[in-house]
């Protein structure tokens, strides 16, 4: 295609290809080195949930202390810490950030184990979430120079994934952590989960030394060239104004899947203990059977049917992906809560989280594509903005909400999902084609 088709902006970014040297060993290698950090990640970000009654004993904490420790509080920090951060992933070295960022959440993390009160724990939550907040951007910067253009689905599919499997996983490591602790407290003098905190922060420390020296970081000749006022955030903002019909869509499809997605998966267990008789532990494990190898299964055949759409339309292929998710995630939640049946229930839970992880999976590659070089890590973190407030924030209030209004406090919260799902899924269908129209085209043509 001739270079005047694209779009000026990204004309620079349009000749880059992966580096020179960077073989296919390496670059996966430093994947797997994400990963394992992505892991870690969920399991600092998630002991807290499992350490709540012992910490809350300990310190005095009331359960609105407890929900700003776990819920909101961490994810405003994570996703707001973000955004400040990822522009020093698009403009300084991304080992550097990465190694600095591991060692602040590790450090973070381990230090929590010897708070004394709510502010002192708090604040060192917030370095957790700030030192977390590097990770996501640099991965989705780092795979995109990695790896051809037509080579990315597969590894985003893969790190994305962590997050799958990690929303259950997180437990059962942090059970086996606060098993270890119980075992060596007494001979270190500290309460099980000052110990707990103390040992699942340490394997953060050795990865980062470990992608300190290990890691292979492409580098970025034409951004890190560019004047400094060619990759700063007026000149960021700049470009999402340009850019802004075929921008805000792209960065608002995931936060509307999360509205409705995030409230259903934080509700159901409470509709199965409270309509069909289960306890927390048996909802939770019943969920995680049920869900994470959907979300799974999802990850993987939405890339790879990405990448068919890519080598058919390479303009909007990648686009197009999002097209029958868009028309079939809420619905199909909608229609399994408007069962009784736990069959139907579960079964409904399984196709939406197998469509909806499309969202999840796509939008890294699709900000990838269509986004310039030293712009991706913050575009990206302003993705997760978007996520955090509409689906941490407003998601799980909302169908609260709704429901109480419509069918009362107890029977309220099935009711308030299945409309939150109706409510969204008009707006998602619109934002979805919204986006495909005012794509323009991607960088690599």
């Amino acid at each position: 295609m001739p270079r005047n088709t694209i779009n000026t902006i990204n004309e620079q970014d349009a000749a880059i290809l992966p580096p020179a040297g960077v073989s296919n060993r390496q670059a996966w290698y430093t994947v797997w080195l994400l990963a394992a950090l992505y892991v870690v990640s969920w399991l600092d970000r998630g002991i807290l949930a499992l350490l709540a009654q012992p910490l809350s004993a300990s310190l005095g904490l009331d359960d609105r202390q407890l929900a700003l420790l776990l819920g909101l509080g961490f994810a405003l920090v994570y996703a707001i810490g973000g955004v400040a951060l990822g522009h020093f992933v698009d403009t300084r070295n991304r080992r550097t950030v990465v190694t600095i960022g591991v060692i602040i959440w590790s450090l973070a993390t381990i230090l929590s184990a010897f708070s004394t009160n709510f502010e002192m724990i708090f604040l060192l939550r917030c370095g957790v979430a700030l030192g977390e907040a590097v990770l996501m951007p640099a991965a989705i910067s780092l795979i995109a120079d990695l790896f051809k253009p037509a080579q990315r689905g597969l590894p985003v599919a893969f790190f994305t994934s962590i997050g799958s499997f990690m929303t259950i996983g997180a437990y059962a490591l942090g059970a086996a952590a606060i098993g270890l602790a119980e075992a060596v407290s007494s001979d270190i003098g500290l309460t099980t989960w000052r110990t707990t905190l103390i040992i699942v922060g340490l394997p953060g420390l050795l990865l980062a030394l470990i992608f300190a020296f290990t890691a292979k970081i492409p580098t970025r000749s034409i951004s890190e060239a560019l004047p400094a006022a060619e990759v700063s955030m007026a000149a960021l903002i700049q470009y999402l104004k340009k850019r802004m019909r075929f921008m805000g869509p792209l960065l608002s499809l995931t936060g509307i899947n999360c509205i409705y997605s995030l409230a259903i998966i934080i509700w159901l267990p409470t509709v199965l203990i409270r309509e069909h008789g289960m306890n927390a532990s048996e909802a939770g494990y019943l969920l995680g059977l049920v869900g994470v190898p959907a979300a799974l299964a999802g990850n993987f055949f939405w890339q790879w049917r990405g990448l068919r759409l890519y080598h058919r339309d390479p303009e909007k292929g990648i686009l197009r992906t999002f097209v029958l998710p868009s028309l079939c995630a809420a619905p199909c939640y909608a229609a399994g809560l408007l069962s009784d049946s736990i069959v139907l229930q579960l079964s409904g839970f399984a196709v939406g989280m197998f469509m909806g992880s499309a969202f999840n999976v796509m939008t890294p590659i699709a900000i990838q594509s269509y986004t310039p070089t030293r712009m991706r890590a913050r575009i990206v973190s302003l993705n997760f903005l978007i996520i955090s407030v509409l689906g941490y924030g407003l998601g799980p209030l909302a169908a609260v909400e709704i429901g109480t209004w419509v069918a009362g406090e107890w029977q309220g919260i099935r009711t308030g999902l299945i409309t939150l799902s109706l409510i969204s899924w008009p707006l998602l269908v619109i934002t979805t084609l919204a986006m495909v129209r005012n794509a323009g085209k991607p960088n690599e043509l």
